[in-house]
């Protein structure tokens, strides 16, 4: 259809005009719309603190990965660049676990585990350094992780453990995204 448009046209000129105004206007609908790929992260912070996250849990040392693992995810994914001391942050992620917790989901006749969960809360607050007020009034965020695994094929509670903390570190990097709102539209 298109071609037999072109062929119609009375010069090999006009035929090239035809093209170049259509591939102009092609390009022209295509670019520029607002939109982009990128995650919207707050342009006016540039760095953050993050201590070790605090545990109330008698598992060891899943608050030291679980924070590595926050550091690695914010270094990977976000402009934000990292800080080693308070003084010099814009922003402190800080972390609690509230509860680590292993289940047992199908138990082999021989009585041994044969699939069991691996659970991981934590309380995460994300503020200003120093914080605003809003920010000293809001409760922290909670975020939880369950993981199935099976000791028979060579999975461990290590394992386990550490793939929850991998998503877990996902998705709290994920809430440090600018909202796409703002405090007014929640009123």
């Amino acid at each position: 259809m298109f071609g037999r448009f072109l062929g119609s046209l009375p010069a090999r000129r006009g035929r090239w005009a035809v093209l170049r105004a259509c591939l102009v206007l092609a390009l022209a609908a295509s670019g520029g719309c607002g939109y982009s790929f990128r995650a919207p992260f707050d342009k006016s912070v540039r760095t953050v603190f993050v201590p070790m996250f605090k545990t109330q849990a008698f598992i060891r040392d899943v608050e030291k990965d679980l924070t590595r693992q926050v550091q690695q995810e914010i270094t990977r994914r976000t402009p934000y660049k990292l800080v080693h001391r308070i003084e010099e942050a814009d922003t402190v992620l800080t972390g609690t676990i509230n509860f680590v917790d292993k289940n047992i989901i199908v138990e082999a006749p021989t009585n041994l585990p044969r699939q069991l969960t691996r659970t991981i809360n934590v309380s995460v607050n994300w503020v200003h350094n120093p914080p605003t007020d809003l920010e000293k009034k809001r409760q922290p965020t909670i975020v939880s992780e369950t993981l199935n695994f099976v000791p028979e094929v060579g999975e461990t509670s290590l394992t386990a453990t550490t793939k929850v903390n991998a998503s877990l570190a996902a998705q709290i990097v994920d809430m440090m995204e600018k909202p796409w709102f703002i405090e007014e539209d929640l009123k």
